[in-house]
């Protein structure tokens, strides 16, 4: 059984503590947070981009609380700590729980910049525990499946692909934190980030990022569209922001276009893959089963787990099977390239012209 610390209680904190308390092989045991109605499991008030999946009072009768991380990294009866603190934090409290000797999950981004990113390698380098950054797009159902299709060349080469991640403002963090683009990123790297990692993960590094932002309610980038050069025949293309009047309902998508079929995914359409053919429309499940012919394209009626579930489930594993050497589908590595190729981002639409990847 893995003994868990969770650090952090907002939404994605509260997120991580449902999906725990659904395993058989991992333990919430103590709960770390500055506000201490959330630190004591208090969890009524609404925030989040997404419906809720925890309790409004969690039953803290066998649980401890701490009110820093320096107390709870302090306490030897936690295996492992699940960091979900504001992004301007997360590099600090990682290096913090690596040389504690706890074995550290933590939310996206690394960091905030490629310097921060930096230094948690450094940590992690030496430490004897595992580490890694919970760029949950990389395990979602939908978005595996995709790179999977894109990679073994299911239906012919790559031509273009196309993700978008768009929402409007989330007003909902502690002090508004996500409202300063200083302590979050803005839009770019909290939000659009999560489609710079995929795009790292599916096609690795470009040569060259051409973007253009606009400024939002974080007063830094919101709202930013950006191509990525690969070379001749191929066009990748990632939009995401935050910019979007409180009535538009969060959006994610993915559009790949390949020589012998279309790849589409959009969450507001449902859980299935649909591939547009020549021969007509062909329809996957999220895990890339073929639907029996004339069956709906509507949703699956079974449950398809979130990237969430995926991901906190397979770092539970590896801790408690004790599994050593590189991680295979998010090294902390790769995420941190996805950090420097945000700020590649940044820098070509703060500048207008076209950035190098080095």
């Amino acid at each position: 059984m893995v003994r868990v610390g969770q650090v952090g209680m907002g939404f994605m904190g509260r997120t991580h503590f449902g999906i725990y308390e659904k395993l058989p092989n991992a333990r919430v045991v103590a709960l770390c947070d500055q506000d201490e109605k959330r630190r004591a499991g208090s969890w009524a008030d609404p925030i989040g981009n997404l419906p809720a999946s925890w309790p409004e009072q969690v039953d803290m009768s066998d649980r401890k609380s701490y009110a820093s991380l320096d107390e709870m990294l302090a306490d030897p009866e936690i295996d492992m700590i699940d960091v979900t603190l504001p992004t301007y934090l997360h590099a600090e409290a990682v290096i913090k729980c690596l040389k504690a000797g706890k074995h550290v999950l933590s939310e996206k981004p690394m960091g905030l910049n490629a310097g921060e990113c930096k230094k948690v390698l450094e940590a992690y380098k030496k430490a004897k525990t595992q580490y890694m950054v919970a760029q949950c797009i990389r395990f979602w159902p939908q978005y595996a499946t995709i790179k999977e299709m894109i990679q073994t060349k299911k239906f012919g080469k790559l031509r273009s692909l196309s993700l978008k991640r768009l929402a409007n403002p989330p007003m909902y963090s502690s002090g508004n934190w996500l409202m300063n683009y200083k302590k979050s990123g803005g839009a770019l790297l909290d939000l659009h980030v999560h489609d710079i990692d995929y795009a790292n993960f599916v096609l690795g590094k470009p040569k060259a990022i051409y973007a253009r932002g606009t400024t939002g309610p974080s007063k830094g980038i919101d709202h930013v569209e950006a191509l990525w050069d690969y070379g001749k025949d191929l066009i990748v293309s990632i939009e995401g922001g935050w910019a979007f009047q409180n009535s538009w309902a969060f959006e994610m998508a993915v559009l790949a276009r390949c020589e012998k079929g279309t790849i589409k995914w959009f969450m507001s359409e449902g859980n299935d893959i649909k591939v547009f053919t020549d021969d007509g429309v062909k329809i996957f499940d999220a895990f890339g089963q073929d639907k029996p012919a004339g069956e709906s394209a509507a949703s699956t009626a079974a449950p398809v787990p979130t990237g969430w579930d995926v991901e906190i489930k397979y770092f539970v594993d590896k801790v408690e099977a004790g599994q050593k050497g590189k991680e295979k589908i998010c090294p902390p590595e790769s995420t941190a390239l996805s950090i420097a190729l945000a700020e590649a981002e940044v820098k070509s639409a703060t500048t207008g012209k076209t950035v190098a990847v080095k």
